[in-house]
Formats: structure tokens, sequence, C-alpha cells
């Protein structure tokens, strides 16, 4: 700051304006404090997040959860999940369509009763295929062959996926195995039908109770069977719980989205719509096939139980 300029004949009195400190080394310009404190709490908040990612790393390495995830990566999961779900449009569709058929009666129901589909949502995938009638009388001379080829197709689709999750060669008999399981599927729901026509309603704690332990079983006899008995029923036993328990979760969700599903993409796609929402279920079924093996095999493999789980769970907070 320059001292006030003194006008012609005005005394100096001696009072000129104070010089400016000069700047030290140590002096700090209020600039540069600004950007310096600006800087400290980024630095700090870059700590926190390399601690935290550390602390993630450490955690999530040698665990379950990177078990679980190497296995699925393995398998290419999710791919694997896409191209069963083509089999499943292509030839489990035209399948059950025929066997329903036969017996007289629509699939088109049954799926509206296990999803609990809306009546627009049952409209809709209903406008997409023919009556029973129509179905049945159109099965004629070739296109038998042409329905038997289709569920092998989707039995031995499981099947070899089952092979990939468990890492398992093909056998000589695969095949057989494979149409021998498609028959006992076959039973299997036309016994789920009956059944449910006679409990549900009367008994639907019973039912529903009744309904998991046999899910747990399927599963539990389809792996053994498919794989030819390779793989021991107690090792199975892992994940036969956990694909009937990802199987009951799949149903659940999709029972509460699956009619807004269906409808939706009606409305906005037309009829292929529909097709979309059906290949979504599709891709969950292979999902679920292949999480529930994976998650059953990790399991074992690192030697958990349900037992060990349970008294983890029973224990106070602190003392785990």
């Amino acid at each position: 700051m320059r001292a006030r300029d003194r006008t012609p004949g005005e005394p100096d009195d001696g009072h000129g304006a104070e010089p400016e400190p000069a700047a030290g080394p140590g002096a700090e310009r209020p600039e540069s404090a600004g950007r310096a404190g600006g800087r400290a709490p980024g630095r700090a908040g870059g700590r926190r997040a390399r601690r935290a990612a550390e602390w993630g790393q450490a955690r999530y390495s040698g665990s379950w959860a990177e078990n679980l995830w190497r296995r699925l990566d393995a398998v290419d999961f999710l791919s694997q999940a896409m191209v069963l779900a083509a089999t499943l449009l292509l030839c489990a569709v035209p399948f059950l369509l025929v066997v329903s058929a036969l017996a007289g009666r629509s699939a088109v129901a049954g799926l509206t009763q296990r999803l609990g589909l809306s009546p627009q949502a049952a409209a809709d995938i209903g406008h997409l295929f023919a009556s029973s009638a129509t179905t049945s009388s159109a099965v004629t001379g070739l296109s038998w062959v042409f329905f038997v080829l289709g569920g092998l197709a989707t039995a031995v689709s499981i099947q070899q996926l089952y092979q990939r999750v468990f890492q398992l060669p093909g056998q000589p008999w695969d095949r057989l195995r494979a149409l021998v399981w498609l028959a006992l599927v076959v039973g299997w729901i036309a016994l789920g039908t009956v059944a449910r026509r006679r409990f549900h309603a009367n008994l639907p704690v019973l039912w529903w109770i009744t309904t998991v332990v046999a899910c747990v079983g399927f599963w539990w006899f389809t792996m053994w069977f498919l794989l030819a008995g390779r793989v021991a029923w107690r090792r199975l036993v892992p994940c036969a719980v956990a694909t009937a328990a990802f199987w009951t979760g799949m149903l659940v969700v999709f029972h509460f989205t699956f009619s807004d599903m269906v409808v939706g993409n009606e409305d906005e796609y037309g009829p292929i719509g529909v097709v979309f929402s059906l290949m979504s279920f599709f891709i969950a079924i292979g999902v679920v096939i292949i999480l529930g093996a994976s998650t059953g095999m990790m399991w074992r493999d690192r030697g958990m139980s349900f037992r060990a789980a349970l008294r983890r769970l029973s224990r106070p907070r602190g003392a785990r």
C-alpha cells in the first residue's frame, strides 16, 4: 500500500501508512491456505475409501462368496441359463402344450394357477396358443416324433447342464436316462395337478408344507438320476435344498410381478411382448438350477452344515 500523498505546503506529521509486513519463508498466503483446507477432506475421504476397499477385499478373499462366484463364473451361468431358456421355449413349451391337450387340460390354466396370473395376463397368454381340442387333433403321424424329440431335448439340456456344473463327462446311456426322467416328470405333473385340486383349497397349510418337501425330493432325485448316481445322495442334499429354496423364491417373485410384466409388455410390444415375458421366466429357471447346484456344492465343500449355521444364528451378537 502506498503512503498518502501530501499536498504542497502540508507539513509532514510523520504518520504515514504502516508498511506491509514482508512475506517470510514460513508465511502462508490466504489462497494457499484455502486450497490446502479444501484438499484435506478429499485426501481423508480417499484414504477412507481405500481402507474400505482393502477391508472388503480381505473379507471377500477366501470367503464363501468368492467360492460361489468362481463356480458360477466357471460354468458361465448367465449364458447357460439363456441357452436353457431358448430350449424351454422351443422344445418344452410345445411338449407341455401337447401333454396338457392330450390330458384334456389347458396349459395356460395350469400356468395361471401356479403363478397367480391376473385375468388380463391370462388372456394375453391364452391368445398365443390354440385350444386343447385343436392341439390334440393336430398331433398325428410325424408330429408324434417331434413331440417326443422336443421333450427329450429339454431333458438332455438339463442333464448336460448338471454335468457341466458337477464337472462330469457324458455317458453312452445319458439319452435313455433323460427319456425315463421325462416320463417320470410327466407323471409327477399329473399327480401334482390332481393333488392340488383336492388339497389346495381345503388344507392350504398342509399343501404348502408338502409342496416344499416334495420340491426338495424332486430336485434331489433329478440330480442323482440324470448324473447316473455318480454323485452320492448325501452330497446332493444341500444342492436339492438350495435349489428348492431358490425355486420357491422365484415363484413368489413372479407371483407378484409376472402379471404386470405380461400386460405391460403386451401393451408396449404386442403379442411378442408376452413371449419376452415368458423368456424372462425361463431364464430365471436356468439361473435357479445352476445357482442351486453351485450353492449346494460350495456349502458341502467348505464343510458347512445346517446345524452349525443354526448354532451361529442362536449365539449372542458379541459371542459370534
